[in-house]
């Protein structure tokens, strides 16, 4: 089987979630923040950008798959 280059690695594998603050997720490979799931009621806002302070809207979903998708691939 041959061996996939480091970027579309990167596409397979599913990415670290880390709780930031008590609605705040980050959303990161091993290399870098993608962005961030901001929990607001039940609705899931995906934010995209590496500092949560300048991290941009680029979705709204009730679904977490969903928000990590949207952060993960946008």
């Amino acid at each position: 089987m041959p061996l996939l280059p480091p970027q579309a690695r990167e596409t397979h594998r599913e990415p670290d979630i880390a709780l930031v603050t008590d609605d705040v997720y980050s959303v990161m490979t091993d290399r870098e923040t993608l962005g961030f799931i901001h929990k607001v009621g039940n609705v899931y806002v995906a934010l995209s950008g590496d500092v949560l302070s300048h991290a941009v809207e680029i979705g709204q979903t009730l679904s977490w798959d969903k928000a990590v998708r949207m952060v993960r691939f946008h």
